[in-house]
C-alpha cells in the first residue's frame, strides 16, 4: 500500500508530539523493578523512536517502540503508536488486541471492549479468541453498575466453658455493706456449638472518575449449642457506607486514600427473643503509606439498647487506630488496632472507659495455606461503683491460632484455637474460656 508523503509528514509531526508529552511519563507503574534496567530500558527506546524518525512505515519499529512503551509503563504512547499502525494497515488483529488490553489496563473500558469486540471478525486462533473471552467477562464485571458478593459459612467448635461459669467456690464481694461472701455453684462446663451465617454485599459503582461507591451489606448469623440451648443466639446485620477515594498526597506520600461514611444497624436474639440492638454511625479514613502498609482512622457513635436491661442502655463515643506493614523478605502481614471508647449508659455504675489494643498476624505457608495469630488486650475502667459490689475495673486477654487453607476458587476452610480471659476486681465477672473451632465458607461472585 502507497503511503502519501502528507500522510508521513503527519505521522511524524504526530510522533514528536506525542514524545515531547510522554517520552518519561509514566501512566502506570513499569514492569522493570530494577533502576539500572529500567534506565537501560529508556535508552533503547529512544533509539528505537530515532530510527522511527528516519523510517516512519517501519511496522517492526513501531511495534518494538510500543512495547518498550510498556515496559517503562507509558501505556498512553504505546497505544498512541498502536493506533497509528492501523493507519496503514487497518487488518492487523494483534495489533487490536494489543490495544484492547492496553485500554483495559487504563480503565477505558468502553475501548477496550471496541477493539477487543472487533479481533473476532478476523477469525483468530482459538487461543487468542479466549484471551479475548477473558477480557471481555472481566470488563462485563467492571462496567456493571451493580456488583454482588456473598459469601456462605457453616461450622462447629468446642468451647470450655459453653455457660459462663466460675471457675471458684467462693466470691467475695466488697460493697457499701462490707465484705460479702458468695457461694458459687454455676461451674465451667464445656458444650458443642454449630454455627451457620450467610453474607451479602452489593456495591453500587457511581460511574465517579475515581471509583466511587456505595456498598449495602446484609448479614445473617445463627449459633446452636447441643446441651446448653439458653445461650443458642441469631444475629441480623444490615450496613450501607459510601466510599470517596481521594487524590494522592504526594508531600505526605500517600495514595489509595479513601474517605468512608458509614450506618450500620444490627440486633441480637437470644432463645428466639431480643436481646439487643444497636444503631452506629461510622467515618473511616485510610491511605496506604510509602512502607505499601496502610494507616487508618475510625471515629464512630453507637446507640446500644438492651432490652433486657435498661441500665444497661446507652452510647458509645469512640476513636480508632490501624496500622498495617508488610514484610517481603518473611512474606509476613502485621496489622495493629488500637481502640478507645466511652460508654454513656443510662444507669450511672454501667458507664465505663474502655481502651484495646490487637495485633494481628498472616503469613503463607504455601499457595494454598497460611498461618494467622490475634493477640487482643483490653482493660475496662467503670465510673461509679455499684453500692452493693463495689468498684468494678476488667481486663481481658484473647489469643487466637488459625490456619485457612484454601480449596478451590470457591472454598476455603478456616481452624482456630482460642484462649481467653476476663480478670475483674468483682469476682462475679472474671470469666476463663478454651475454644476449638472449624469453618467453611463459600465465596459467590455471580
Amino acid at each position: 500500500m502507497r503511503i502519501s508523503a502528507s500522510l508521513t509528514r503527519r505521522f511524524i509531526l504526530f510522533l514528536c508530539f506525542l514524545v515531547s508529552i510522554n517520552l518519561i511519563a509514566q501512566n502506570v507503574p513499569p514492569s522493570i523493578t530494577d533502576p539500572e534496567e529500567l534506565r537501560a530500558t529508556q535508552i533503547e527506546r529512544q533509539k528505537v523512536f530515532d530510527s522511527i524518525i528516519e523510517d516512519p512505515t517501519n511496522l517492526e519499529n513501531l511495534f518494538n517502540y510500543a512495547n518498550l512503551s510498556i515496559l517503562v509503563g507509558d501505556l498512553e504512547a504505546a497505544i498512541g503508536v498502536f493506533e497509528q499502525m492501523l493507519i496503514y494497515k487497518p487488518d492487523l488483529p494483534r495489533i487490536k488486541l494489543e490495544l484492547g488490553v492496553l485500554y483495559f489496563r487504563l480503565g477505558a473500558y468502553a475501548s477496550a471492549k471496541r477493539y477487543l469486540d472487533d479481533v473476532e471478525n478476523y477469525d483468530p486462533p482459538q487461543e487468542v479468541k479466549e484471551k479475548v473471552d477473558v477480557f471481555l467477562e472481566q470488563i462485563d464485571n467492571e462496567t456493571r453498575l451493580f456488583k454482588t458478593q456473598s459469601v456462605v459459612s457453616i461450622g462447629a467448635g468446642m468451647s470450655s466453658n459453653a455457660n459462663a461459669g466460675l471457675d471458684t467456690d467462693v466470691v467475695t464481694v466488697v460493697g457499701d455493706l462490707g465484705a460479702i461472701d458468695l457461694n458459687i455453684s454455676n461451674k465451667p462446663k464445656s458444650d458443642l456449638y454449630y454455627t451457620a451465617a450467610f453474607s451479602s454485599q452489593i456495591t453500587q459503582d457511581l460511574r465517579h472518575p475515581r471509583g466511587d461507591t456505595i456498598n449495602y451489606v446484609v448479614s445473617l448469623s445463627r449459633q446452636v449449642y447441643r446441651d446448653f440451648s439458653n445461650f443458642d443466639s441469631s444475629t441480623g446485620v444490615f450496613s450501607v457506607n459510601r466510599k470517596f477515594n481521594m487524590l494522592d498526597d504526594e508531600k505526605l506520600k500517600l495514595t489509595n486514600q479513601s474517605f468512608t461514611p458509614s450506618l450500620t444497624a444490627f440486633k441480637v436474639f437470644l432463645q428466639g427473643s431480643e436481646l439487643l440492638r444497636s444503631h452506629r454511625v461510622d467515618v473511616d479514613w485510610k491511605a496506604t503509606l510509602m512502607d505499601s502498609g496502610t494507616f487508618g482512622l475510625n471515629v464512630y457513635l453507637d446507640e446500644r439498647d438492651f432490652l433486657g436491661s435498661q441500665n444497661k442502655t446507652g452510647d458509645f463515643i469512640g476513636v480508632g487506630l490501624s496500622r498495617s506493614v508488610i514484610f517481603p523478605k518473611s512474606g509476613i502481614f502485621l496489622s495493629y488496632k488500637t481502640n478507645y471508647e466511652h460508654f454513656y449508659a443510662t444507669s450511672p455504675i454501667e458507664t465505663y472507659i474502655k481502651r484495646s489494643f490487637d495485633v494481628s498476624t498472616r503469613q503463607a505457608l504455601n499457595s494454598t495455606t497460611f498461618a494467622t495469630t490475634n493477640v487482643g488486650y483490653s482493660y475496662k475502667d467503670y465510673e461509679e461503683k455499684d453500692p452493693f459490689l463495689g468498684l468494678r475495673s476488667d481486663k481481658a486477654l484473647n489469643l487466637r491460632f488459625g490456619l485457612t487453607k484454601i480449596i478451590d476458587l470457591c472454598w476455603n476452610a478456616d481452624m482456630g484455637l482460642s484462649f481467653s480471659t476476663n480478670k475483674s476486681t468483682i469476682g462475679l465477672y472474671a470469666r476463663s474460656n478454651e475454644g476449638f473451632s472449624v469453618k467453611f465458607n463459600y465465596l459467590c461472585t455471580p
